[in-house]
């Protein structure tokens, strides 16, 4: 007896049908329930199935024309709560409407749309639950249009497990695969110029993009009747095509839609094995209306948040609840205090004169200072002070960009175009310190004023380029005292903390020009500078490998790999320049091979090293990182990968 009570009341589950005449045809709405149990702090699904009469369909969210799309009104009890309305893939139905020909989204035939219900954790294990609402849709033809309306009623129990309705398992496996898919490892981004509208998507690797295409607008910014031509794949292997603004369309009442700072809506494809679905939301970067022609091919490497996204966040996300920072120990690390940080940011930028990344300098510099030695006190000690103030001229626009820009400390060597900017220099550097070839051989006859002007101004570039490299080699021990700055509102405090920092690099050399007498006791000038300077080139190519390994991370292998045929055939240039590029050359070998094919070899190098200044191909879309996307991701039941490094 108990047994035929149970199968009734799962029979009684299983579907709640409703009928809507339409004269010799009549469409069905069938309500079909995925549990009969539910344990509390589980969920469970909720199908609408409309069978559409012949010449009928229904709407999808955006109709594309003007059109209501299918909504549930609910009674549930307390303990259970419904989500949004999922829609299935819909279609671009070409009808008439209003005696116009039209295009619009929707359903014919057979359509599922689905429903997720959260159990609350309070629901009271045995208790029974009456779950009750109406199903209503508008359908139409080409003639008219009626509204349809279903009344639904059916009870699930609470359960210490959840039982799903066996007969209704593959209903639902087949329900889902009509609905937009996961789209958290695809990106787009939208550029528009004279109202089209390019949007690119970014896949991942193994998807096969098949027609048909068709993006359906769910923010009405798209027009749905102008036709979609068929898209293309780009050098980065993103899926583009080109749609039309929605500048709005008389004849068929379709107001224009309103301006966003991104475009929304459900991209559908052939994947080879049938019709799949994304919804996408791409980034339409601020200015890309003004025909400037923006590819947008530079925020190919990740998707950028939009205001929405981070005022989503925001909501969710305590910004007043912040971890305690610890060292590797374990041990609560020291607050920083603005006193605190004068002192251990000026032995910081001490220290960092031993580093792999400013040693070469300091080496090439203190060569310079055994050049002058013997020379004019006066002029050793501008020198001196030139080269300081080269590093803190240096060091304030930095921390300027740095600051207005509200950037990382040393996010600049981030960049691929910097970083590999930096990697030639030094890789020149160091053949010109071979002795490989040589700049100004021509300036030997200049007067001695001139000799003195270059001489300061190498003295000043020397404390440029100290600034430049000593970034990303202070992180290890002034990561706090940076962060501690960078989050002052005194630009005063932020600029006082960048300043002695500058000052810490640089009073190992301004000390030594200083006091002269430190430099007299150095060797004089003679025979042995020649091994010092090629054994410093060692140092500097040693600079070279180290700032390689945060390229390689950011250009990928392929890139890399071109890079160092490009870093061969730029080497084979200047050694071309220094070997036939001398005065002592005979004129036509001078001016064909020693600056026509080594200028060629070298520039064509050059732009062959910059072309990998990019990031490789995402075989995902990696998305900006922003307050409340782990809280808000969380609950939808996603594995998240959040890449947090400091390789540069």
């Amino acid at each position: 007896m108990h047994r035929a009570l149970f199968f009734f009341f799962i029979l009684s589950t299983q579907t709640v049908l409703g009928q809507f005449s339409l004269g010799e045809k009549e469409t069905t709405a069938k309500v079909t329930p995925e549990y009969s149990a539910v344990e509390p702090g589980d969920s469970f699904k909720v199908a609408f199935t409309l069978n559409h009469a012949e010449h009928f369909h229904s709407y999808f969210k955006n109709a594309g024309v003007v059109g209501s799309p299918p909504s549930v009104t609910w009674e549930l009890p307390d303990g259970l709560r419904a989500g949004k309305l999922l829609f299935p893939q819909p279609a671009a139905i070409r009808t008439m409407v209003g005696g116009v020909d039209a295009t619009l989204y929707g359903y014919d035939g057979e359509a599922t749309f689905v429903v997720k219900i959260e159990a609350s954790e309070d629901l009271k294990v045995g208790s029974e639950y009456e779950i009750k609402g109406s199903f209503d849709w508008q359908e139409c033809d080409d003639k008219s249009c009626l509204m349809g309306s279903h009344d639904f009623s059916f009870k699930v129990i609470a359960r210490e497990e959840s039982l799903p309705i066996k007969a209704n398992e593959n209903f639902f496996e087949v329900a889902s695969t009509a609905l937009p898919q996961d789209g958290s490892a695809w990106g787009a981004l939208a550029t528009e110029k004279e109202g089209k509208i390019s949007l690119e998507i970014i896949f991942p690797e193994g998807i096969e993009i098949g027609e048909p295409v068709y993006f359906f607008s769910t923010d009405q910014q798209i027009d749905s009747q102008a036709p979609q031509e068929e898209g293309t794949l780009n050098k980065e292997g993103h899926y583009v095509m080109t749609l039309q603004r929605n500048q709005g369309t008389k004849g068929l009442a379709i107001d224009a839609g309103e301006v966003g700072e991104s475009i929304k809506g459900l991209f559908t494809f052939s994947d080879g094995f049938g019709s799949s679905s994304i919804e996408i939301s791409a980034l339409l970067p601020s200015g890309a209306t003004s025909g400037s022609g923006t590819t947008g091919e530079a925020l190919s490497a990740f998707v950028p948040a939009t205001a929405a996204d981070r005022k989503a966040g925001l909501e969710v996300y305590d910004v007043n609840v912040l971890p305690e920072v610890v060292d590797p120990g374990g041990s609560k690390e020291k607050e920083v205090t603005f006193l605190s940080s004068l002192w251990l940011v000026f032995l910081g930028g001490l220290i960092l004169n031993l580093m792999p990344c400013v040693f070469p300098v300091l080496g090439l510099k203190i060569m310079g200072f055994v050049a002058q030695a013997g020379e004019d006190e006066k002029k050793i000690k501008i020198h001196g002070m030139v080269f300081g103030l080269g590093l803190l001229i240096t060091m304030w626009i930095l921390a300027a960009v740095i600051i207005s820009l509200k950037l990382n400390w040393g996010e600049q060597l981030s960049e691929p175009v910097f970083l590999g900017t930096m990697i030639i220099v030094f890789f020149l550097m160091g053949l010109n310190l071979f002795g490989l070839f040589e700049f100004g051989s021509k300036m030997t006859s200049v007067g001695g004023e001139l000799q003195s002007k270059k001489g300061y101004s190498g003295s000043f570039f020397s404390g440029v380029l100290t600034t430049l490299v000593a970034t990303p080699c202070s992180g290890p021990f002034l990561g706090a005292v940076m962060a501690f700055a960078l989050s002052q509102e005194n630009r005063s405090i932020q600029f006082a903390v960048f300043t002695v920092f500058g000052l810490g690099i640089a009073s190992p050399y301004v000390i030594l020009s200083l006091f002269p007498a430190l430099i007299k006791k150095l060797p004089r000038p003679g025979a042995w500078m020649e091994t010092f300077k090629q054994v410093m080139a060692f140092f500097v190519f040693a600079t070279v490998v180290f700032f390689m390994k945060g390229y390689l991370k950011i250009v990928g292998e392929d890139h890399f790999n071109i890079f160092l045929f490009a870093l061969c055939l730029i080497g084979l240039g200047v050694y071309l320049y220094g070997r036939y590029g001398t005065p002592t050359m005979a004129k036509t070998k001078r001016l064909v091979t020693g600056y026509g094919l080594a200028g060629l070899m070298t520039f064509g190098g050059l732009a062959w090293a910059y072309s990998t200044a990019k990031p490789p191909k995402q075989g995902l879309a990696w998305h900006e990182w922003y307050p409340g996307i782990m809280e808000i991701s969380r609950p939808k039941g996603r594995i998240i990968w959040l890449d947090y490094t400091a390789d540069w």
